[in-house]
C-alpha cells in the first residue's frame, strides 16, 4: 500500500469554470488520500450523521462484490464512490505558523464517515492478532494516520457508534482480509471538488445530492437559506443551524408538507397534497442585498433594519420577525426565524387519545365547550386513523393553524366550528382518496383558504357561508354501508346545523351533476 503522501494516488487537478475571485479545482482520489487528509472537518452547519442499518449495509455488500470483481479482473481498474464538496478555509488561528487550513466537508459526510468506520473495525481486528503475527498488510493498515470528526449533534454520536458495532460484526463475520482492505484503500476512489468560496461550495452542494440517503426538501431549503446568508448574518448561523437540528427530521418534514406548503398552496387555489423536491421554490423569496433593487425588497430590508434594532435592544434575537404563513419567504437568516416560529406553535405534534392537541393546549383563554369537544372526538373517533381521515384531518388543521397565525385567539371557538364543517363534510359525502381533497377545495364552491388570505377582519372569515353535509349516493344504503365513525361526525354536524337529510334519488342527482 503506498505511502500517506496526500497528493500519492490523485489525479491531475482539473480546473472547473469558475471566477477568478473562486478558484475551484477537481481530482480524482483514493480513500487512503481522501480519509487521511488530516485537515478535514465537520462543520457545525452541516445536518447530523444520519446513514441507518440499511445504507450501511448496502455500502459493505458494493464494497465486497466489486472487490471480488476485481480479484478476478486484474484490468479492472477503480470503483468509482461518487463526489465529495470541500469548502477550504484558514483558520483563524494566529498563533498558528503556518496558518491551519481546514477542509470542510460540505457533501459527503454520510458516505465519508461511514467508510471511516470500516477502517477502525479493520484496524480493530488487526490489533487482536498478535504483533509478531500480523502480515504486513495489517501492520500498514495499523499506521494509517487518519482525519478524527467532531460530531456535535448526540444523534451523529448514537448512530456513529451503533453503525461501528454493525460494520465490526460484518467485517468479522465475512472474514474481510488483504484483498477487501487494499481494494478498499488502493481501487475505491472519490471525486473531490474543492472550492474556496463557501456559496459555491453550496451552490454545488444543491446538484450533488442524489447518492447515498435522499435529502428530503426541508435539507434542500436548508442549504439553499444558509447559502443566501448575508455578511451581517453569518456570526448568526450556527445558533440558526443549531435551532434547527434540535428539530426532528420526521416533524420537520411533517410541518413542511402538512403545514407551511399546503396552506401557502390552497390559499392560492393551488393543489397541496403532494410535496415534493420541485417544491422547493415554494419556500425561496425576498434578497435583503443591498443591490436588490425592487421596490419591495426594500420594503423588507427597512423592516429586518427595524426589527433587528429591536432584536439588540430587547435580547429577543430570533422572537420578534413578523411571521405570516402566506406573505413572502425572506431569503437567509429570517427564514429560519420563520419556521422556528411555526414549529414553536406544536401543529405538527401528534394528538394523543382523550387529550386537546398540543397546539390547543398552549391557548391563554379556554376554547368554548363545542369547539373544545369537537377537537377531543378528532382525537377518538373511529377510523381517525384511516388514510381518507388523515387527508381531511391535515386539511383541518391547516386551516385552524392559518386562522390562529393571522387573528391569533379571537373569534378561535367558532372557527374550529367552520373548520371541521366544512372539512369534514367532505369525508360525510364519499370516500376520501389520494388527490381527494384537492379536488375538493378547488370544486367546493368555497375555498376557505382564499377567504382567510383575504380577510381583514376575523369575521370576514367567520361569516363565511357553508353548505349542508350529507351522505352521499355511496352511502345510501344505511349505517352498514358507512365506515366507522361516520355517525358520531354526523352527530355533530346535526348538532351545529349543517345537516341536510338527502334521499338517495337526490343523492344519485347530485352524483350525476359531480360526474358531468
Amino acid at each position: 500500500m503506498g505511502s500517506m503522501n496526500e497528493g500519492a494516488g490523485m489525479a491531475a487537478m482539473q480546473p472547473l469554470p469558475e471566477e477568478k475571485s473562486s478558484p475551484a479545482s477537481a481530482a480524482v482520489c483514493t480513500l487512503r488520500n481522501w480519509l487521511g487528509d488530516l485537515s478535514l472537518n465537520i462543520p457545525h452547519y452541516q445536518r447530523p450523521y444520519k446513514w441507518g442499518l440499511a445504507q450501511v449495509q448496502q455500502l459493505l455488500r458494493d464494497i465486497e462484490l466489486q472487490a471480488q470483481t476485481t480479484a478476478q479482473d486484474q484490468g479492472a481498474s477503480s470503483y468509482r464512490m461518487g463526489t465529495v464538496v470541500v469548502h477550504v478555509e484558514q483558520a483563524e488561528d494566529r498563533e498558528a505558523q503556518p496558518q491551519r487550513v481546514l477542509h470542510h466537508i460540505v457533501d459527503g459526510q454520510q458516505r465519508t464517515v461511514t467508510l471511516l468506520l470500516v477502517l477502525h473495525a479493520l484496524r480493530a481486528e488487526a490489533k487482536l492478532v498478535p504483533e509478531g503475527q500480523r502480515p504486513s498488510w495489517q501492520q500498514e493498515l495499523l499506521t494509517l494516520k487518519l482525519f478524527e470528526p467532531q460530531f456535535p449533534s448526540p444523534l451523529s454520536h448514537q448512530l456513529v457508534q451503533a453503525n461501528y458495532q454493525a460494520v465490526a460484526r460484518h467485517i468479522r463475520q465475512a472474514q474481510w482480509g488483504q484483498m477487501q482492505a487494499s481494494f478498499l484503500l488502493e481501487r475505491c476512489e472519490v471525486v473531490r471538488v474543492q472550492l474556496h468560496s463557501l456559496t459555491e461550495a453550496f451552490q454545488f452542494f444543491d446538484a450533488q445530492n442524489g447518492r447515498g440517503k435522499a435529502l428530503c426538501v426541508h435539507d434542500l431549503l436548508k442549504a439553499f437559506h444558509l447559502r443566501a446568508l448575508r455578511p451581517a448574518e453569518l456570526a448568526l448561523q450556527g445558533q440558526a443551524v443549531q435551532a434547527w437540528e434540535k428539530c426532528s427530521q420526521d416533524d420537520l418534514e411533517r410541518l413542511f408538507a402538512r403545514f407551511l406548503f399546503q396552506t401557502r398552496q390552497r390559499s392560492r387555489g393551488r393543489d397541496a397534497e403532494f410535496f415534493g423536491k420541485r417544491h422547493v421554490g415554494v419556500f425561496k423569496g425576498i434578497s435583503l442585498e443591498s443591490h436588490a433593487a425592487a421596490p419591495m425588497s426594500r420594503t423588507w430590508r427597512m423592516l429586518d433594519d427595524a426589527v433587528h434594532l429591536l432584536e439588540s435592544h430587547t435580547g429577543t434575537r430570533g422572537r420578534v420577525w413578523p411571521c405570516q404563513l402566506d406573505a413572502p419567504v425572506v431569503n437567509g437568516l429570517r427564514f429560519f426565524d420563520w419556521v422556528q416560529h411555526y414549529w414553536g406553535m406544536g401543529f405538527h405534534l401528534k394528538q394523543e387519545k382523550d387529550q386537546l392537541p398540543p397546539w390547543a393546549q398552549k391557548l391563554q383563554q379556554p376554547l368554548a365547550g363545542e369547539a373544545h369537544e369537537i377537537l377531543l372526538t378528532l382525537g377518538r373517533y373511529a377510523g381517525r386513523e384511516r388514510k381518507g381521515d388523515s387527508h381531511v384531518r391535515a386539511v383541518f388543521d391547516a386551516l385552524l393553524m392559518y386562522y390562529l397565525d393571522k387573528f391569533g385567539e379571537q373569534g378561535l371557538s367558532q372557527a374550529v366550528e367552520l373548520a371541521f364543517v366544512w372539512a369534514y363534510a367532505r369525508l360525510l359525502n364519499r370516500r376520501v382518496m389520494v388527490g381527494s381533497m384537492d379536488k375538493f377545495v378547488n370544486e367546493s364552491g368555497v375555498n376557505p383558504f382564499a377567504v382567510l388570505r383575504d380577510a381583514v377582519t376575523s369575521q370576514d372569515f367567520l361569516g363565511m357561508a357553508l353548505p349542508a353535509a350529507f351522505y352521499g349516493n355511496s352511502y345510501q344504503g344505511g349505517e352498514q354501508s358507512r365506515p366507522k365513525g361516520l355517525a358520531t361526525l354526523e352527530g355533530w354536524m346535526r348538532k351545529l346545523g349543517y345537516w341536510q337529510q338527502i334521499t338517495q334519488q337526490d343523492a344519485q342527482k347530485q352524483g350525476a351533476g359531480e360526474s358531468a
